[in-house]
């Protein structure tokens, strides 16, 4: 085997090591990641006093293919998928469990605090599901639409108040990950005015 020979057959063995190869890599994709918000009105904050009952929000039970960070959509019928570069920082249900708090607290009927049942003293509770957030694409234009049921519980009699299903519905502007996540921050604004109302409504 001549010099040259060697050589080629050296070069050749190194590029097929694993890892070792000299070629550009590609660079990873970046994954979007989106939250969900809320702002209460100021109008609508009150003080809260020492004589108002205290309300514990549990963080919401989740449907199954919605206990995920995956952002949801839906192409067709019981074909429920995810975008493959977006993604929510959080599930959805504990993203929503402090938000409701902010929401049944600004309507300054409750102490409302996010909390584990049993972590404090507290005269209610308010357990929620939620059964579906989702950007649905069998209608044009495009929506989002996000479902919660809601339970307001007495904890001296551990007796259900009262029960609600909630549902929120906003077209998205663009059919893309962000238009949805978008329309999806309108929709919780708005079920959460409705759940807060839902609590006042029912205070004891």
């Amino acid at each position: 085997m001549t010099i040259v020979s060697r050589n080629l057959f050296s070069l050749l063995a190194l590029l097929l090591l694993p890892g070792c190869s000299v070629l550009p890599q590609p660079a990873p994709e970046a994954i979007d990641t989106y939250v969900l918000e809320y702002a209460t009105r100021p109008a609508e904050t009150a003080p809260a006093g020492s004589d108002l009952p205290v309300l514990i929000v549990t963080t919401p039970r989740a449907h199954g293919g919605y206990d995920t960070t995956g952002i949801a959509y839906m192409q067709q019928t019981y074909d429920l998928r995810y975008y493959a570069r977006s993604h929510w920082a959080d599930t959805p249900a504990r993203m929503l469990a402090p938000l409701i708090a902010d929401a049944v607290q600004a309507t300054g009927q409750f102490q409302a605090l996010y909390a584990t049942p049993g972590s404090v003293s507290a005269d209610l509770r308010l357990d929620t599901e939620l059964i579906r957030l989702q950007q649905d694409f069998r209608r044009q234009p495009g929506e989002v639409r996000i479902t919660l049921q809601a339970w307001l519980i007495d904890l001296k009699s551990n007796g259900v108040i009262a029960t609600r299903q909630l549902d929120s519905v906003v077209a998205t502007q663009t059919d893309d990950a962000y238009g949805g996540v978008i329309a999806a921050n309108q929709a919780a604004g708005q079920l959460l005015d409705e759940l807060a109302r839902f609590c006042a409504g029912n205070r004891p």
